[in-house]
């Protein structure tokens, strides 16, 4: 409960089960991430996205600024 700031009272007089799970689910996938990222594992969830298709999948929403030398 400290990983969420809430008391437990609160979780249980204000969240559905589902959305209990759901959090206990979504916590346990980031211990494990983070556990792996401090073994040194990666997975293909780790991958990252070069500049330009990030821009691409954006269809414009993001604008890409890349740095120049010397500034």
């Amino acid at each position: 409960m400290a990983e969420w700031h809430v008391t437990p009272d609160y979780i249980v007089r204000n969240w559905t089960d589902e959305l209990f799970d759901l959090m206990v689910q979504k916590f346990v996938e980031r211990n494990d991430r983070e556990k792996n990222y401090a073994k040194g594992v990666t997975t293909p969830q780790d991958n990252t996205v070069s500049p330009e298709t990030l821009s691409a999948m954006s269809h414009g929403f993001i604008k890409v600024k890349r740095e120049r030398d010397g500034d």
